[in-house]
C-alpha cells in the first residue's frame, strides 16, 4: 500500500464502449475499482454496481489535459469545456478501452502515478496470482495435475516398460518403439524442456547427451504426438547449428533416422518442417544456426518451409489492429472498421497462413503416412502453434475441454513457450505517458520514452493469442466438433494476461518448479473446470468411440474463410468484413 498516493477519488466520469458513467474511483493493491452511481431519476432503487480492472491487463496509459471526449469523433462545439481538468486513458490487453475524467488535475496525477507504481513490478512473485484466494467452487480442483506425460502418451497408443523414465535405461520391452527418458530430470540436458521426454527406444541416453549440442538452446528432437493409425509421429525441436561451415551431427542424423524407423515404413518420404520463411532461415546461417542440409538426412526425406513470420512481425501486426480500436472508449464498439485498414494490419493474413500450414501437415501425416519433424528458430513459438493445430485437427480428444487443457499443458507449458516474456507480465514504466506537461524538454522525454517502450516490448508477441484465434476459426468451421465454446477461448485470452492464476506466468517448466507454483498459486484450469456449463458447446456431437475410421474424425480447414473475431476484439464482425 506504500505505492498508493491516493486510494479514492469521488466525482469521476468513466467512458467505456461509448457509454458515460459517473461514480467513484478506488485504487487497491491489485485492482482498479469503479463504483457507478445509481441513476437517481429511476424509480427502481438499485445498488451501486462495480467494475473491476486488474493492473496486469494494462497495455498502455495516457495522462492528458482535458476530457477524454476530445478524442470523440465530433467535438467541434465543445472544445473550451472539454479542455478543463484531466483524463486518464487506459488500453487493456483484452482490447477494452476506458477513460477517466477528473475535475482536479492534481488528483488525476496522483491516480496516474499510483497506477504506474502498482502496475510495474520487479519480481514475478508480486503478481496477483501469489495472493489470490480461490472461491469455494474452485477449491475442489487441482489443474496442476491435469497433464501427465505417461498417461497422455498411453492414451495416444504407446506402451511403456515399467523401467521407462529411469536414467540410463536404453531399451524397453513391448510393442512401443518409443521410451521415456528422465535424463533431463534436473533440467541439465535442456533448461527449457520438461523433465520427462520421449525418444526412440534405440537412442541411448549417452547418445542423447551428444545430440543436444547440435540444436539451438539444446532443444533436441523429442516426440510431440503419436498418430496410432499409421504409427507416424510429430517430433519437435529447434533449428540446427549448421552455420557458415555447414556443420553436421551424426548423432542428430541418427536420432531422426530412428524416428523415421519407428513405424517400419521404409519408403515413406518423411518431412522436416521449418516453420520460418526461407530467407529468415538462411539469415540464421551467418549467426551460426540455419536449417538442415537434407543430403545428410536420407534420400526419402524432404523439407518444407511454412513461411510463418517471426514474433516481431506478429507483434507489429497486432499493434496496428490496436490502433484501429484505440478510441472505442468514447466512440463505442459499433463504429465500422475500415476493411482496407484492417487488411493492412496483416492479422487475418497471418491467421490464414497458420491454418494453411496446418492443413498441409495434416494431409501429410494422415493421408501420406509420413513423420513430421517440426521446428522454427528456438522451437517454442511457431513450433508450438503448428504442432498444437495439427494435433487438434487429427485427434478429437483435443477438442474436448479436458483434452484441450492437456494439449496446452503439453505443447505450450511443458515444452517451454515463454509466456512471461511474450506476454510482458513484468511491466515497464515506458508504457505510462504523462502528456500534461509542455515544452521542448517534455517532447524530448516523450521521444525517449517511446524508444524505451519499443525496446522493452522487443520480445513481447501475441503467439498464444494467435493460436487461440486459429482455434476459433476451426471451431466456426466445425461447430459440432468441439465440446467447448467460443467463450472458453475468449476467457483464455483474458487469463493469459490477468496474472490471476499461475499457469501462464512462466517461461519454462523449470521455473514452475523453482517458484513452486503448484503450492503457491492456483491453476487457470481450476477456473474453467469449476464453471464447465458456461463453457460447454450445446451443439457438440462427440465421435463414436472407439472409432476404427480415424480419418472420419480428421478436420479439414478452409484457410481462405478466415473471419474477424469480433467477440474478442469488441467490434461487430459484419462491419469488419
Amino acid at each position: 500500500m506504500e505505492y498508493l498516493k491516493i486510494t479514492k477519488v469521488d466525482d469521476v466520469v468513466m467512458y467505456r464502449r461509448g457509454q458515460r458513467y459517473s461514480g467513484t474511483l478506488h485504487l487497491t493493491t491489485h485492482h482498479i475499482i469503479f463504483t457507478i452511481v445509481p441513476d437517481t431519476t429511476s424509480e427502481s432503487k438499485s445498488r451501486p454496481s462495480e467494475l473491476w480492472f486488474c493492473y496486469p491487463m494494462i497495455e498502455r496509459v495516457d495522462f492528458n489535459r482535458g476530457s477524454a471526449l476530445l478524442y470523440e469523433a465530433d467535438t467541434k462545439s465543445r472544445q473550451r469545456k472539454l479542455c478543463r481538468g484531466a483524463s486518464i486513458r487506459i488500453q487493456f490487453r483484452d482490447f477494452n478501452y476506458i477513460s477517466f475524467d477528473f475535475r482536479n488535475i492534481l488528483k488525476g496525477n496522483d491516480v496516474f502515478e499510483s497506477m504506474m507504481r502498482l502496475t510495474c513490478i520487479d519480481t514475478i512473485d508480486k503478481l496477483y496470482a501469489f495472493i489470490y484466494q480461490p472461491i469455494r467452487i474452485e477449491t475442489v480442483f487441482n489443474g496442476w495435475e491435469d497433464y501427465d506425460v505417461r498417461r497422455e502418451f498411453e492414451r495416444q497408443g504407446l506402451t511403456f516398460d515399467a523401467s521407462d523414465g529411469d536414467v540410463g535405461v536404453e531399451k524397453t520391452v513391448g510393442c512401443s518403439q518409443w521410451r521415456i527418458t528422465s535424463l533431463n530430470k534436473k533440467y541439465e540436458l535442456c533448461a527449457s524442456y520438461p523433465r520427462e521426454l520421449l525418444v526412440p527406444k534405440n537412442i541411448s541416453d549417452t547418445m542423447l547427451g551428444h545430440t543436444v549440442k547440435f540444436r539451438s538452446k539444446n532443444r533436441f528432437p523429442a516426440l510431440s504426438y503419436y498418430y496410432k493409425k499409421n504409427g507416424c509421429s510429430i517430433v519437435r525441436c529447434s533449428q540446427p547449428l549448421v552455420g557458415i561451415k555447414q556443420n553436421r551431427s551424426i548423432q542428430d542424423e541418427n536420432l531422426l533416422q530412428e524416428v523415421f524407423r519407428t513405424n517400419d515404413l521404409v519408403k515413406g518420404k518423411n518431412l522436416i518442417v521449418d516453420a520460418r520463411p526461407l530467407t529468415n532461415a538462411m539469415a540464421q546461417v551467418a549467426l551460426g544456426a540455419g536449417t538442415e542440409i537434407m543430403d545428410n538426412y536420407g534420400d526419402n526425406n524432404r523439407k518444407v518451409f511454412l513461411n510463418i513470420e517471426n514474433i516481431h512481425v506478429m507483434r507489429d501486426s497486432l499493434n496496428k489492429v490496436k490502433l484501429l480500436l484505440r478510441n472505442s472508449d468514447v466512440n463505442g464498439c459499433n463504429v465500422p472498421l475500415n476493411q482496407e485498414a484492417l487488411n493492412k494490419t496483416g492479422w487475418l493474413e497471418h491467421i490464414s497462413k497458420l491454418l494453411r500450414a496446418t492443413e498441409l501437415l495434416v494431409k501429410h501425416l494422415v493421408y501420406e503416412g509420413v513423420h513430421l519433424v517440426v521446428h522454427c528458430s528456438d522451437g517454442w513459438d511457431r513450433t508450438s502453434q503448428v504442432c498444437s493445430l495439427v494435433e487438434l485437427c487429427v485427434d478429437p480428444y483435443y477438442r474436448t475441454m479436458e483434452g484441450f487443457i492437456v494439449l496446452v499443458e503439453k505443447e505450450w507449458v511443458s515444452f517451454g513457450h515463454r509466456f512471461n516474456e511474450r506476454c510482458g507480465h513484468m511491466q515497464r514504466e515506458s508504457k505510462f505517458y504523462n502528456n500534461t506537461e509542455e515544452g521542448n524538454f517534455q517532447k524530448i522525454r516523450n521521444l525517449n520514452q517511446r524508444f524505451k517502450h519499443q525496446q522493452n516490448m522487443k520480445f513481447e508477441s501475441p503467439i498464444f493469442q494467435q493460436f487461440l484465434d486459429c482455434v476459433y476459426q476451426v471451431l466456426l468451421q466445425h461447430p459440432t466438433k468441439f465440446q467447448f465454446n467460443e467463450r472458453f477461448l475468449r476467457r483464455l485470452v483474458y487469463h493469459l494476461y490477468s496474472c490471476q492464476y499461475g499457469t501462464f506466468l512462466i517461461d519454462r517448466d523449470a521455473d514452475k518448479q523453482h517458484l513452486r507454483l503448484p503450492d503457491r498459486t492456483r491453476s487457470v484450469w481450476d477456473y474453467f473446470n469449476s464453471r464447465r456449463p458456461e463453457f460447454t458447446n450445446p451443439d457438440y456431437a462427440p465421435p463414436a468411440l472407439p472409432s476404427a475410421d480415424y480419418e472420419a474424425d480428421v478436420l479439414d480447414i478452409d484457410y481462405g474463410a478466415v473471419v474477424w473475431w469480433s467477440e474478442v476484439f469488441c467490434r461487430d464482425m459484419n462491419r469488419a468484413r
